[in-house]
């Protein structure tokens, strides 16, 4: 003979009223924190979107000041440059220099 198992249903006791009634109970508490939860979530949400809306506002914001400035800057440049050509080659062969000595020092 072969180990055949045999399985037996046992059947489950009928829930007591007392049962039942912590059944619906714990059912009603999950169903409550469920909703507090998911409005603390909306409301996190929110708060990020309007966060991000605000940063994006700042950046942009910061961005068209910073190309403001250089575009000036590189008028200044223009200007410096067309009105003392001879000096401006000069300081950037001089600066070229400079800075290929520095180069090759550090290379050895």
């Amino acid at each position: 003979m072969e180990n055949e198992e045999i399985q037996v249903e046992v059947p489950l006791p009928a829930p007591s009223p007392d049962t039942k009634n912590r059944l619906d109970a714990a059912r009603e508490f999950a169903v409550e924190q469920y909703e507090k939860i998911r409005r603390a979530a909306a409301a996190q949400f929110d708060n990020v979107c309007r966060y991000t809306k605000d940063a994006r506002t700042q950046i942009n914001a910061g961005w068209d000041a910073t190309c403001s400035k250089a575009k000036e800057l590189h008028k200044a440049g223009e200007e410096y440059v067309r009105a003392n050509p001879t000096g401006s080659v000069l300081g950037a062969l001089g600066l070229g220099v400079i800075i290929g000595l520095l180069v090759g020092c550090t290379r050895r």
